[in-house]
């Protein structure tokens, strides 16, 4: 379960970072390939981290429920702040050399956001659990929700293809990075 769901939120990771508001392909008259793929390079980066986070597993002790629910929270704690340092690198990334570049920004923060969300709920409920079974349940949710991330996270991919910047996060070596991981078989 725990390695679905590093891979479940990694691979929803992996597609928030190539993000748009969709439309039609924006040529970038001003700027260069080479500007385009430098900006892509970073949005990805800015990602990285919170992919690189997400890799470990959660410390589960079964056999203590306080080490259980400690463990699991302060390992979301890390994970929110990941994703928090994420968000900000792509606040920063909003006047890109595309005339896109404000939107896809907006729209991988966006994609980060739900990510948060998702793991500070999941934390503020194992917080406030009394027993195991609340925290194993809250664990347990946050695995079923990561699904819904991940449909989520395709239609944001699709949506990056149709700009027209699929070529530049191809060439973006911040993105391959990124693109290695969802590759990996679950167990």
């Amino acid at each position: 379960m725990r390695r679905t769901l590093i891979a479940v939120m990694t691979s929803c990771l992996l597609a928030v970072t190539a993000c748009s508001s969709g439309g039609s392909p924006a040529p970038a008259p001003a700027a260069s390939e080479a500007d385009v793929v430098a900006w892509m390079d970073k949005v990805c980066g800015a990602v990285d981290g919170t992919v690189k986070a997400m890799s470990d597993e959660p410390p589960i002790d079964m056999t203590d429920p306080s080490k259980l629910k400690t463990g699991l929270s302060d390992w979301l704690g890390s994970k929110v702040s990941a994703v928090d340092r994420s968000i900000a690198d792509l606040e920063g990334l909003e006047n890109g050399p595309h005339p896109k570049s404000k939107e896809l920004a907006t729209a991988a923060r966006d994609g980060m956001g739900q990510i948060r969300t998702l793991l500070a709920d999941t934390r503020s409920k194992l917080d406030s659990s009394t027993d195991s079974t609340q925290v194993v349940t809250a664990f347990t949710e946050m695995v079923g929700k990561a699904g819904e991330l991940e449909k989520a996270g395709a239609g944001v991919q699709r949506k990056f293809d149709e700009t027209g910047l699929a070529g530049a996060a191809q060439k973006a070596s911040n993105c391959k990075g990124l693109s290695a991981p969802a590759t990996a078989p679950t167990t």
